[in-house]
């Protein structure tokens, strides 16, 4: 009501804007509190405000609505005891409060909301949700703009980021110097969540503390210096009151080289702790000038740092809680840390999570779960594993979470004395009005009012345009089952932005999991104009539709100077635009999957390094093959799909040829199922293996002259080649448009109807089995004997009735032709099912020998599982090398023109390195032939 009245008595502009503000009175004229549940993540466990700050606003007069949650850190029968309302619907509240970033779809119209929006640095993940809350009306204030008179924020976590930041890199620093054979007391620790209270934690790190009085560290690693960042920041203090309970020392920066060089055997049994402010690594870039905090704030583009000379080259661990805008210097950046290297540096605890921040290597944020990364600076690969090479790193964005009772009634302390002035205050004002009922602290926060940003924040869009204008962008043709693990490789790198375009909206939206990826919908052969458009506007394609689109696709990336990536093979019709791509200076990087792709550059690899040792191969032999885990090759063919299930029967079609002891052997591709022999890959598989296409071409570009043997292969599971024979013999893998299949206007519903079309005349429902069985088998006499028994027919038959073939009960779905519409029934019947894995196995047999007249077989071999209802394993190692050449390219790494296949070191070399350093490697096993 008093809100109503100063409404009406003030001069509020014209009668239609009084009106439109009337109309909106339930924004503005209530006294509601809402608090949201936390869902960005399911570690998250805080609230803003606990039961006892609820009980204090009831108090006053204001209702708070709290929704229920079954894992904040406070029971929703505390709330409700307290005098709130805890029920699902917030639509009563006019002020919603929350922690982390809300959803955009779950975002109310005209509220005001309080949260860590993490959108004033215009960070890219945030935008859509900052685009929805201009379209909702929604007036945002956010917590981390909620400052004094001096620019101090008053309303954060700051402290328990840092103490649980700092209980967590002392953990993960025992992990990685465990792997690199250093036995520390930080093993002994468990990470922040672990304890039930922030006692129990301090009480854990002093334990640690007297371990390092009385054993100490390895004398390799002292003295351990740990830098922190940030000067007298919350964050900064938080790490220190957990630094503080081991036993400790603090230098100052100028003191930093000669400790580092000390070898006092004193210093195993302590830690050195150095504090740092911008005005011990930032200098003016004038020389003869003084560094001044105000002038640097103001022209921060005057002044450089120095960190990487006077700090980080003698730090063991960097702790950064500094604040950083893209105005400002790096603390450290990538080339600074290549030239830096690794020797002392072990870890960084990166507590502002700035990706590609204040520490450029920070790629990304990591998480609760998997806390660290390691980064080569060499190399700038990353890695999970924690005997990765390089530096370990830190990045957790939702820290204080580990520690949520202590973190969330510091925080509500802190927030409650700003709340009912908030609550009750006028959102409907314009923007310049608001200060006269909201306290200037909170004003100075309000980030967008009306549908706009306000004055303070409208630079968010010139940030916005700029980012974009500086990201690398890649194309992503197609959505298919290999796609997820290319866009998690690329997105790895914070400087690329994705576009996912598939005729499928709906499989590219699947994708765009990322704001870094766009997903829109493309029919690639109908509209050319508009996907040579989106080339243009890219710098890498990557394409992974089907080989027949990849010809005019290069012809448009060489158009319009774009690069080009791809699994398939090169065709002819692909290495006759080879000149052309030279000429424009584009490359166009083919068989750069998992066969082909990882089998070339192994190979390669493997053969250049035999013959640097003098070795002659006498023999190679490569085979590869995707299959499901063996706990789930449950069905008759042992297969299910994880590519392109077209792909996978056209194969059969597929023509051989081999050499095998200096014989060249041809293969007709309607006799390939009956040219599959026993593979002893590995003595816990039964495995046969099928001619892979043209091996002899190998010869020469793999420098394979002197051997006498040269196969490729195909890997399945014993059995498979009968079932594809017997399918390819009823015809079932015709390419033929059939007018019976017509998808517009089908002439059959069934397998039963489908097969009474395709064997004529004379078939009946009661006779469809027999026919069957006649087509696929005959008398017998035309039968490959290794096929023509009773055992194989009967499992011919029941594969054929598990197939649903005589069911007139399922229905199907024609595709104009024979092997479309088998296409789609497979991959419904084959497909995996959410918690199913699959598997890799890749193999090289190389028989050399050596100048001293030894013969030697070599064999390499890769074995990778997917992750059930995660990441497929062929999705990792097709899509992962695309991502990783794509990235080779746009940095510069790869810079030859023209169409190529990944056979030089420029590529195998780079690419192998950081497929390792994602768990994709070979093992090798040398003896007797």
């Amino acid at each position: 009501l008093r809100s109503l009245h100063r409404s009406t008595t003030k001069a509020a502009g014209p009668v239609s804007q009084q009106l439109r503000y009337f109309s909106r009175c339930p924004v503005w004229l209530g006294n509601t509190i809402g608090i949201r549940r936390e869902d960005k993540d399911r570690w998250e466990r805080r609230a803003p405000l606990a039961p006892f700050h609820v009980q204090q606003l009831v108090q006053q007069g204001i209702d708070v609505i709290v929704q229920p949650s079954p894992v904040r850190i406070f029971p929703n029968e505390a709330y409700e005891t307290a005098g709130a309302k805890v029920q699902e619907s917030l639509k009563e509240a006019d002020t919603i409060i929350g922690v982390k970033e809300i959803p955009k779809e779950l975002l109310l119209e005209d509220k005001t909301y309080m949260f860590f929006s993490h959108t004033i640095k215009a960070q890219p993940a945030n935008m859509p949700m900052l685009d929805t809350i201009l379209r909702k009306n929604i007036r945002l204030i956010d917590y981390e703009r909620i400052v004094d008179r001096e620019g101090n924020r008053l309303v954060r976590f700051g402290r328990h980021a840092g103490i649980a930041g700092m209980i967590d890199m002392i953990r993960a620093l025992g992990t990685r110097l465990i792997a690199l054979n250093h036995n520390t007391p930080f093993l002994h620790l468990g990470y922040s969540h672990m304890y039930t209270s922030l006692d129990m934690a301090k009480q854990a790190v002093a334990a640690v503390g007297e371990e390092i009085a009385l054993k100490g560290v390895p004398n390799a690693l002292a003295p351990m210096i740990f830098v922190f960042t940030g000067g007298e920041g919350a964050c900064s203090r938080g790490a220190r009151e957990i630094f503080e309970l081991l036993p400790h020392k603090y230098v100052t920066p100028d003191q930093l080289e000669a400790l580092s060089q000390s070898r006092d055997p004193g210093h195993r049994f302590r830690l050195y702790g150095c504090v740092v402010s911008s005005k011990d690594y930032i200098v003016p870039n004038r020389p003869g000038e003084v560094f001044h905090r105000k002038h640097f704030y103001e022209h921060p583009e005057e002044y450089s740092s120095v960190f990487h000379q006077k700090i980080a080259p003698y730090a063991s661990v960097i702790v950064n809680g500094v604040y950083w805008d893209e105005r400002f210097p790096r603390l450290l950046t990538k080339a600074q840390m290549r030239e830096l290297g690794s020797k002392r540096l072990a870890g960084i605890a990166d507590l502002s999570c700035d990706v590609a921040g204040s520490i450029e290597a920070v790629s990304r944020v990591t998480s609760i779960d998997e806390p660290t990364y390691t980064y080569d600076p060499v190399s700038e690969a990353t890695s999970t594993s924690a005997d990765g090479k390089g530096v370990i790193i830190m990045a957790v964005s939702n820290l204080p979470t580990e520690i949520p009772l202590e973190a969330s009634c510091h925080f509500g302390d802190a927030l409650l004395p700003h709340l009912p002035a908030i609550v009750r205050s006028d959102a409907s004002l314009p923007y310049e009005e608001m200060y006269q009922d909201l306290p200037a602290e909170a004003y100075g926060a309000v980030v967008t009012a009306h549908g706009e940003l306000t004055p303070p924040y409208q630079y968010i869009t010139e940030r916005r345009f700029k980012y974009h204008s500086t990201m690398k962008r890649v194309l992503v043709l197609g959505a298919g089952l290999v796609t997820p693990g290319l866009i998690n490789s690329l997105c790895k790198d914070s400087n690329n932005l994705v576009t996912v375009a598939s005729q499928s909206l709906e499989e590219a939206q699947k994708l765009a999991t990322s704001a870094k990826v766009t997903a829109i919908e493309l029919d690639v052969r109908k509209e050319k104009k508009r996907t040579e458009t989106l080339v243009s506007q890219h710098q890498v394609v990557v394409s992974v539709l089907p080989q027949s689109f990849h010809p005019f696709i290069a012809d448009m990336c060489i158009k319009n100077k774009t690069h080009m990536v791809t699994a398939s093979y090169i065709k002819p019709e692909m290495q006759a635009l080879d000149e052309r791509a030279r000429e424009a200076g584009v490359t166009i990087l083919n068989e750069i999957g998992l066969d082909p792709g990882i089998d070339h550059m192994s190979a390669i690899k493997t053969i250049e390094e035999i013959k640097a040792g003098g070795g002659k191969i006498t023999s190679f032999k490569s085979v590869t093959g995707g299959l499901p885990a063996p706990e789930y090759a449950d069905n008759p063919f042992y297969y299910k799909f994880s590519w392109n299930p077209r792909g996978v029967l056209q194969a059969g079609s597929n023509p051989a040829r081999y050499l095998k002891d200096g014989k060249e052997i041809e293969v007709a591709g309607d006799k390939l199922f009956l040219h599959a022999e026993h593979a002893h890959i590995h003595p816990c598989f039964s495995m046969e293996v099928l001619p892979n296409r043209d091996s002899i071409k190998y010869i020469d570009i793999y420098g394979l002259q002197d051997s006498a043997t040269v196969f490729r292969g195909t890997l399945r599971y014993q059995g498979f080649s009968g079932m594809m024979w017997a399918i390819k013999e009823l015809g079932l893998l015709d390419t033929a448009a059939q007018d019976y299949l017509d998808s517009s206007n089908p002439q059959v519903k069934n397998w039963p109807a489908l097969l009474k079309q395709l064997l004529g005349k004379g078939v009946t429902d009661e006779n469809l089995r027999a026919k069957v069985e006649e087509k696929v088998f005959g008398d017998g006499s035309n039968v490959p004997d290794v096929f023509n028994t009773r055992y194989f027919r009967q499992r011919t038959m029941r594969a054929f009735e598990w197939l649903k073939f005589f069911d007139k009960g399922k229905a199907i779905s024609p595709q104009g032709t024979l092997i479309d519409t088998l296409c789609a029934w497979l991959s419904d019947v084959l497909e995996y099912e959410p918690h199913e894995r699959d598997m890799i196995l890749m193999q090289h047999t190389v028989d050399v020998t050596w100048p001293d007249e030894r013969a030697e077989t070599l064999r390499s071999s890769l074995i990778a599982f997917g992750t059930g209802g995660g990441e497929s394993a062929m999705s990792k190692t097709v899509g992962y090398p695309l991502g990783i050449a794509s990235k080779l390219i746009l940095s510069g790494a790869v810079k030859t023109p023209g169409v190529l296949r990944p056979v030089t070191a420029e590529i195998y070399n780079p690419l192998l390195e950081q497929l390792r350093d994602e768990g994709i490697w070979f093992s090798d096993n040398i003896g007797a032939p």
